[in-house]
Parts: C-alpha cells; structure tokens; sequence
C-alpha cells in the first residue's frame, strides 16, 4: 500500500483518486503519526438477483416446527468434542 502524507494528498488528490479506482490498491493517507485510508466503495450485493439455490429439500416452513431431537439430551461439550461421553 502506498503510504502518503496529507500535503502530498493535496496535491494529487485526483491522480491519487484515479489510481485508487483503478487498482482497488488502499492509499493509506498520513496525519501526524495516525493513518487513515482512502478506499474504493465495495458494490452494494443485490440479493435478489443471486441465483436461487435448492438448497433445502421440502417446504422450509417447516424448518420451524423441526423435531427429533431432545434438548435435556444436549450436553454441549460432549457433542462439541465428538468423544460422546
């Protein structure tokens, strides 16, 4: 990452912009001995057009009354390390 001090900023601050764009390369910009970056904005995710996966077999309604297991029977630790005992 390029490092800059604010005057050099100043003075190139579109080419230092344009680069930034560019690259999606940080310029880490320094202001007595603290750093701030300037970053390309991330494009925002459109959810909706994600292609639609199949990943649940049934209705996913269902996913909310789910039974067959018992809570009393849940003993973390045991299920977490795989020793079962």
């Amino acid at each position: 990452m390029q490092t800059v001090t604010l005057t050099a900023l100043r003075q190139n601050i579109f080419h230092l912009a344009d680069q930034v764009l560019e690259t999606g390369e940080p310029v880490v910009i320094e202001r007595n001995g603290r750093h701030l970056l300037l970053v390309p904005e991330r494009p925002k995710i459109d959810w909706d057009k994600l292609p639609r996966r199949n990943a649940i077999v049934g209705d996913p309604e269902e996913l909310v009354e789910l039974s067959g297991w018992n809570e009393a029977e849940w003993h973390e630790l045991e299920n977490l390390d795989g020793s079962g005992a």
